[in-house]
């Protein structure tokens, strides 16, 4: 039979008609015989149709229920084939959408009427299905009357087919499914249902506010609710029961696919909490009270759990596993709903993983489990609803924790029994292996997804068997997946980009992403910029995403959903950690996985801020990577977290062994190890340790700590050593050294297997580059994490300080690292800086070398890397940058030990090389490096410091800047003043020059920066900035000059007075001011330190010669007062005018006269001459100065008065000074040296004066004349001693210098008389003490006196005394032998008598006419007299007969006469050189004899004529005496002498003998002739008797002979007698 299908289009309702006439047409056919009735009624509805396809206007609802009468008569035939043919033709009805409600109804009643006969089932069901998907007219009873149908064909029968059952199960499944989307459809609005077309029902239980399709859908899913539950339907009259399972899968459609029905209907949610959930509740008993017969029998690889013994009844593996389903469904669903409820699924489905359930029971739990924690809202709901709750039960907490007992009892259940083979271990599969127990990784599911296997065995009627390992491979999964929601439940889709760029397979690519910012610099900068910082940061958007404090928003829905995060994490850290590090330690072939979970388990809690569960996961990844027995110590106090952690198990044989070491020395010697083993494990875990602290490092925070004593205790047992920048290297020796031990006896453990060399060295170097770019990756962190990260970097190098203070030896890990992270931090290093290299500095003072060594160069490589940086980088460079950079190196100078400075001073010099011109800022402190020199210093370090100082004095200067030379200048001066090495200290004292030039040639530019730029407050602010900077030069070069070696103090004064004299041009009048103030201080110290400097002989060695002149410390001290005076009086003589002109030069000029007094009187040659040349020089430039002028005149002859009196008063307290030292004997009785002042300081004083007195001579008063006199007296009074600084030969004596001074003053003296007196006395003081000079004293007082005679009547006896003195003196000194002085003798005393004759012939003409003015006179005149006639060397001389005249010229002949008695003496004087009455040493020449002859005969002859041939009137008084001349005495001696000769002795008489009687003939001779000539009256006759009783003496000696020599005087004198043979004739008596 062919059946035409319906057919679309505009006349489509034509064309069905036509198809239906047809099919009626062929029923009437096969009808008519058997079933008439069926053939009349299908013609009916053939003309029914036919009309209606004829009249437009009809309708085909009009004529349904017409046309389908034959059809259900048809169906009620009882004829399979006419039956098959009304239902296709009932089908095609349907299709078309022909059939009313009515007709609906009747379609309904006659399928339920074939289904109760059996008929044809298949056929109801599609034609049930049909009806109930392409129209709503099912409602109410005609729903529950098709819905039993379908129900009663599930159940397989006798007769039915179990295709037949499942397809009925199929068809209620649609059917439901459809009532459900119709009630949905009605709620939302989208269906409404004709109220016309449902039927009241007559046992309706449904509340009656609901819609006829919620009606339909309510009552169905509470009779399904029923059945289930084992009772009788109440709508679906005739189900008594279902299968539980069928019911169950029912519910499990409704909840799955129709949750919106049960949130918008509040019905429906009653019926699913009172009813859905107690049922699952109540078929949960069985479950739970069933337990194992065997609690640990869950051996992996076994089948279904063993049958109950219990009386608990055994559950039944369908109805568990769609209960369960239907548990899943409730819980991803119906959670919100159903808070209480899903509490108590949860923990039913926890209870399922306990160890004494069956063990598909675990793994259906499991897999319930599995589907939630792939949803991290889920997650997140559960932990709000109960684990946020005050008191509600911590479900998340209880789930995460059942996970990680349900991991361990496998293994505790495992271990229990015997444990699989090794040979069932293979390598190429993963698994997890542990006290013998093997569980392979059977299944594995991509991240998110969930595919379970056993709650999916729908068609099981049995419980089938686990396949082994299925469990712990779902548990591990739940583990991983809970860490995954939480993660994505924090961090939300950075989550997943995260995890794209960490994923280890791509290593490389990860990499060059991080680091593209170096890749691609020039390229894409900024957008390399931002996608590093989303990299490093992990997703974060804010700052403070890692800040472990929970901010206060004002955003409520924020503060919750962060709250929620926290909660998520608290949680979950414990058992997650937990079950984990279970599964790590167990690991074969996942654990890179597992760790990687482990480390998003860290990061997320990290930025949360949940510090414990952070670190507990670094914690466990610490263990990991740690050999067996070593974690616990090295972790310290986070290895024990709370749980039962599994003790370490023997070597794995599986885990290939990479190195064997010796493990890291600590302060618990008890807890080494001889050897530790590295395997292929602990090489993963190490990998994911790194990469974790690389990644999430701004997470770590406190937990820094371990995960780097974790690193250091790995690094040690690698042996990896620092290198240069910081990075752990591999050495070949360190290999060797592994594979050595490697064959050992710890080897024992795992006999065969070698650590190949090649192998070590390659995986030790990809984890030092793995190990670099976590300190490498810390210039991504934040500052506060950067912090965290140095704060454990420093504890940790603590700790191996502390080790190391035990002679250990130390970790240098920690200080490397460092380095590393500060290197990596260049671009933030105000952050990082001081933290880091404060730390440094602490190691750079530690006493173990190695420490030391790593910590100086930590910082000295830090130092020129930021340098570098900045060069690189030059618009970060800013003055507290440069400050901050070099403040380590220069904090290095308070180490004491060498090693550290030598570093120090190397890293100075290559900055200095490299970066001299971009110090900046730091240029002080560099110069406090170089400057930093101490006494324990060794001569290298001296050298190495000093070369530095060379090159920045010699190139750099210009580099340093105006701020930086006063510490220039400051290390060059303390250079100077180390005595390490001299020829450092004078090459020093040069580099001084060379600033000194520097800032001369430089003065410009300097005095432009510096009072542009802000410095340093200058030490006087009253000065140019320029000329501060030349005080600093000129102070520390006088703070040398009191060095207390000699060469530098030389070469200091060297250097100050030749840079102050070129260029003191350049000073300002007050920096004059300060100079004064400088060099004043200088000469005070250079004063004192020579007066406590010892005499004592200077120890240089046996290979060093020093001069007699420097071979004592004062005499060195002497060198440096000449030096230091002679450069201070070589200033003030070149700048004398311009100091005139400052306001205190009073002051500092009478200073400086100080100083030259003090100088000048130092028992010291050399200090003492050149004090004069000092006081010769600045007098010379003050008289220079005041005769140019150049200041007012007011204040320029007040300065002059205040100069040259203070110079006057200088030079007398000189002179009065100059003594000689009394000799005096030590006790060891040798003489101590004795000095005396030298010719040439003599001199020089002397030679001072005439200049001074030309400025002073208005003022110069007689007292001052006469102190002039004493000191010039004094001065020559000194016997001068030998010295080198006189020459060869000496020079002038000083009495001529001294004579020299007093003609200055002569001049003035004739202008003002008031000074003839103290210059006389002066003039004659200078002659008694001149010595050889004394006559030119002599004759200048009688130049004096004779230009003003009148004037100095009182002076006159002085001067006669004078050179009465100076006569009797060469008398005496005559008398002492000494050919000197008789060359000199005859021209002294001749010149002193002619001065006395000189005098005389002045003032005798004075002195008689004022004789009682010139009484003195008087009374002195004849013993002045008597010593020049009678006494050596003038007494007879020629000069004596000049006197001789004188006083008969101005005496005895003058008028007006002089006072008697002092004539008389004259007179007497005469008389007694007139009888030649001195007597005569034998030493007299022949010359001297004659001139004694001439000399008594003048006297003679004066006498004769004054008494006898001249008036005798004219004569003085003479009544006292009655012979003037004496005759009578005079013959008598005559005669005595006469008689004495006169004998008969052969022998001629001595010369002087024959002189005394030459002398006395020719006196006779004389005195005849003048009695001859004199008046008779004039001569008494007793003198002409005497005179003749001569006669016989002279006979008898010319008859004796010895007068041969006089014989011309004997004959003259007989001849005088001739006139006296015949008397005279008598006048008469009167």
């Amino acid at each position: 039979m062919a059946f035409v299908s319906a057919v679309t289009g505009d006349d489509s309702t034509k064309k069905f008609m036509d198809v239906l006439q047809n099919d009626f047409k062929t029923l009437s056919l096969e009808t008519k015989k058997k079933y008439p009735q069926i053939r009349e009624a299908c013609d009916e509805a053939i003309e029914k149709l036919s009309l209606a396809s004829n009249n437009p206007q009809a309708s085909l609802y009009g004529v349904v229920n017409q046309i389908l009468y034959p059809l259900v008569q048809g169906c009620e035939s009882k004829d399979v084939k006419i039956i098959k043919f009304c239902l296709g033709t009932i089908q095609r009805l349907i299709a078309q959408q022909g059939i009313d409600a009515k007709g609906a109804r009747h379609v309904v009643d006659c399928l339920y009427n074939l289904g109760q006969a059996g008929m044809l089932e298949l056929k109801l069901l599609q034609t049930a299905a049909l009806l109930m998907t392409t129209s709503h007219l099912v409602h109410g009873d005609t729903l529950a009357r098709t819905m039993v149908m379908c129900m009663r064909m599930v159940v397989c029968g006798e007769g039915r087919d179990v295709s037949t059952s499942h397809a009925a199960a199929a068809t209620v499944r649609q059917l439901v499914a459809l009532v459900f989307e119709r009630a949905l459809a009605e709620t939302e609005g989208t269906l409404k249902v004709n109220a016309a077309d449902v039927r009241i029902q007559t046992n309706l239980k449904a509340p009656k506010d609901l819609k006829p399709c919620a009606v339909d859908a309510y009552l169905i899913l509470q009779d399904i609710i029923q059945l289930v539950n084992g009772d009788s339907a109440n709508w679906l009259a005739g189900i008594a029961e279902v299968p539980k399972t069928f019911g169950l899968e029912l519910l499990d459609t409704v909840l799955t696919d129709f949750s919106a029905v049960f949130f918008k209907i509040p019905e429906f949610r009653f019926l699913l909490k009172e009813h859905v959930c107690a049922l699952i509740i109540r078929l949960f008993s069985p479950n739970v009270k069933y337990r194992a017969a065997l609690p640990v029998a869950h051996i992996p690889g076994g089948g279904a759990a063993a049958a109950g013994g219990g009386a608990a009844e055994r559950p039944h593996f369908p109805v568990t596993m769609r209960l369960l389903r239907l548990v899943s469904v409730i819980l991803h669903r119906y959670h919100e709903l159903l808070v209480t409820e899903c509490e108590i699924f949860l923990s039913l489905t926890i209870k399922f993983l306990d160890p004494d359930k069956p063990l598909w029971q675990r793994a259906l739990a499991l897999e319930v489990l599995h589907k939630m924690t792939i949803q991290p809202e889920l997650l997140g709901a559960f932990c709000a609803c109960y684990d946020m709750r005050p008191h509600a039960t911590n479900i998340f907490q209880d789930i995460v924790t059942a996970l990680g007992a349900y991991v361990q009892s496998l293994f505790v259940a495992g271990s229990a029994t015997a444990p699989a083979p090794a040979g069932n271990v293979t390598t190429q599969q993963s698994g997890f292996h542990w006290k013998g127990v093997w569980l392979p990784l059977c299944v594995t599911f991509e991240p998110g997804t969930a595919k379970s296997i056993y709650i999916e065995m729908l068609d099981r009627t049995e419980a089938p068997s686990i396949q082994e390992g299925y469990g712990i491979s779902v548990a591990y999964a739940c583990l991983v997946e809970i860490i995954r929601s939480i993660a994505i439940a924090v961090e939300g889709q950075d989550y997943f980009r995260l995890q794209e760029l960490y994923d280890d397979n791509q290593a490389d690519t990860e990499e060059k992403e991080i680091n593209s910012n170096k890749l691609i610099e020039n390229q894409k900068d900024t957008e390399t910029k931002v996608d590093n910082d989303e990299i490093t940061k992990n997703g974060h958007e804010g700052s403070d995403q890692n800040s472990n404090v929970v901010e206060k928003t004002d955003n409520d829905a924020e503060d919750k959903d962060r709250q929620l995060k926290l909660q998520l994490i608290k949680s979950s850290w414990c058992g997650l950690v937990w079950g984990l590090s279970v599964l790590a330690e167990a690991s074969v072939g996942e654990l890179d996985n597992i760790l990687r979970a482990v480390q998003t388990l860290a990061r997320i809690s990290g930025k949360m801020g949940v510090s414990v569960a952070r670190d507990a996961c670094y914690g466990a990844l610490c263990r990991c990577a740690l050999p067996a027995a070593y974690c616990v110590p090295a972790v310290g106090a986070l290895a024990a977290l709370a749980g039962p952690w599994p003790a370490r198990a023997a070597p794995d044989p599986r885990h290939h062994v990479v190195w064997v070491g010796t493990p890291l020395p600590s302060a618990a010697p008890a807890q080494q190890q001889a050897f530790v083993m590295v395997t292929a494990r602990h090489v993963a875990a190490m990998r994911a340790l790194l990469a974790a602290a690389r990644r999430d490092g701004d997470t770590i925070h406190t937990a820094w700590l371990p995960v780097l004593t974790t690193l250091q205790h790995l690094v040690w047992i690698l042996g990896l050593k620092p290198s240069t920048g910081g990075c752990m290297k591999a050495s070949r020796a360190a290999a060797d050294a592994n594979a050595v031990m490697s064959t050992s006896a710890v080897m024992a453990d795992l006999p065969g297997q070698q650590v190949p060399v090649a192998e070590s060295l390659g995986v030790m170097s990809a984890l030092s580059a793995m190990l670099s770019r976590v300190f490498e990756a810390s210039k991504n962190l934040d500052d506060d994490a950067l912090h965290h990260l140095i704060d454990a970097l420093c504890k940790l190098s603590n700790e191996a300080m502390e080790l190391a203070y035990s002679n250990r030896e130390p970790s240098l890990f920690a200080v490397a690292k460092l380095l590393e992270t500060g290197l990596a931090n260049m671009h933030r290093i105000e952050i990082m800086w001081r933290p880091i290299t404060n730390h440094l500095l602490e190691v750079c003072q530690h006493p173990h070398i190695r420490m030391r060594e790593w910590g100086v160069e930590a910082i000295t490589y830090l130092v020129q890397a930021a340098f570098q940086y900045h060069h690189n980088n030059p618009s970060q460079v800013t003055d507290a940058r440069q400050r901050l950079i070099l403040e380590p190196l220069a904090e290095l100078c308070g180490v004491r030990h060498a090693d550290v400075r030598a570093r120090q001073l190397e890293c100075a010099a290559r900055l200095l090389h490299s970066r001299g011109d971009q110090l900046g800022a730091a240029w002080p402190l560099m110069m406090e490096i170089v400057a930093a020199i101490s006494d324990h210093h060794s001569e290298q370090l001296v050298r190495s410091a000093f070369q530095c100082a060379q090159l920045v004095a010699g190139d750099l200067l210009g580099c340093a800047g105006p701020r930086c030379l006063r510490r220039v200048l400051a290390a060059a001066a303390a250079f100077a003043r180390q005595t390490k090495e001299l020829n450092i200290s004078l090459t020093a004292v040069g580099l001084m020059w060379n600033i000194s030039d520097y800032l001369y040639h430089n003065r410009d530019k300097l005095s432009a920066a510096l009072g542009s730029e802000a410095v340093a407050p200058d030490p006087q602010p009253d000065l140019p900035p320029l000329d501060n900077l030349w005080m600093c030069l000129y102070v520390r070069l006088s703070e040398l000059c009191t060095e207390p070696r000699a060469p530098v103090r030389r070469a200091a004064s060297q250097t100050l007075f030749s840079c102050i004299g070129a260029h003191g041009s350049l000073l300002s009048k007050p920096a004059w001011r300060a100079l004064l103030n400088v060099l004043f201080p200088m000469l005070d110290q250079v004063q004192k330190q020579s007066n406590i400097a010892s005499s004592e002989k200077v120890d240089t060695g046996e290979h060093i010669l020093i001069h007699h002149t420097r071979n004592t410390a004062q005499k060195q001290w002497a060198e440096t007062q000449v030096l230091t005076l002679s450069g201070v009086s070589r200033v003030f003589h070149s700048r004398f005018q311009l100091l005139m002109t400052i306001g205190d030069f009073n002051r500092s000029w009478a200073a400086l006269l100080d100083y030259i007094t003090d100088f000048a009187l130092r028992r010291s040659h050399e200090v003492s001459v050149a004090a004069l040349k000092s006081f010769q020089e600045v007098v010379g430039a003050a008289g220079r100065a005041e005769g140019a002028g150049g200041a007012p005149p007011g204040a320029a002859g007040a300065v002059a008065r205040r100069v040259w009196a203070a110079a006057w008063a200088a030079w007398t307290c000189i002179a009065d000074h100059v003594t000689v030292d009394t000799p005096e004997v030590r006790e060891d009785g040798k003489p101590v040296e004795v000095y005396a002042p030298s010719l040439n300081f003599l001199t020089t004083l002397v030679q001072i004066f005439p200049l001074i007195f030309q400025h002073i001579r208005p003022t110069f008063t007689p007292a001052d004349v006469k102190k002039l006199g004493e000191c010039l007296a004094n001065i020559c009074s000194v016997e001068p001693s030998a010295s080198a600084l006189d020459g060869i030969g000496g020079g002038a004596p000083v009495s001529l210098h001294a004579l020299h001074c007093l003609d200055t003053i002569h001049k003035e003296a004739l202008a003002r008389h008031e000074l003839l007196p103290p210059m006389f006395s002066a003039l004659t003081g200078l002659a008694s003490v001149a010595g050889g000079a004394g006559a030119r004293c002599l004759a200048a007082a009688t130049a004096l006196y004779r230009a003003a005679p009148a004037h100095s009547a009182t002076v006159l006896p002085h001067l006669l005394q004078a050179l009465h003195t100076a006569v009797k003196k060469c008398g005496a000194e005559k008398r002492r032998p000494s050919l000197a002085r008789e060359r000199e003798q005859p021209e002294d005393t001749t010149h002193i008598a002619s001065l006395l004759l000189q005098v005389l012939a002045t003032g005798l003409p004075l002195a008689r006419e004022k004789p009682d003015e010139y009484s003195e006179f008087w009374n002195i005149l004849p013993d002045v007299l008597e010593t020049f006639m009678f006494e050596p060397p003038v007494g007879g001389s020629s000069e004596a007969r000049e006197l001789v005249g004188v006083v008969r010229e101005e005496v005895l002949r003058a008028t007006p006469a002089p006072p008697s008695l002092p004539a008389r003496r004259l007179l007497a004087l005469v008389r007694a050189g007139s009888m030649h009455a001195h007597p005569y040493t034998a030493a007299q020449n022949e010359q001297e004899l004659r001139e004694r002859e001439e000399f008594a005969r003048t006297c003679f002859e004066t006498l004769l004529q004054f008494s006898m041939l001249e008036d005798v009137d004219a004569a003085p008084d003479t009544d006292d005496e009655a012979d003037p001349l004496a005759i009578m005495p005079l013959l008598e001696r005559f005669q005595e002498v006469l008689s004495r000769y006169a004998t008969t002795a052969d022998d001629d008489l001595p010369r002087h003998q024959l002189s005394e009687i030459s002398f006395v003939l020719k006196a006779i001779t004389t005195l005849g002739e003048a009695m001859q000539r004199a008046p008779p009256t004039k001569i008494d006759p007793a003198a002409w008797h005497k005179l003749i009783d001569v006669y016989p003496s002279l006979v008898r000696l010319a008859a004796s002979g010895r007068a041969r020599g006089a014989s011309a005087a004997l004959q003259g004198a007989l001849m005088q007698f001739a006139a006296l043979l015949c008397a005279p004739a008598h006048p008469a008596p009167l």
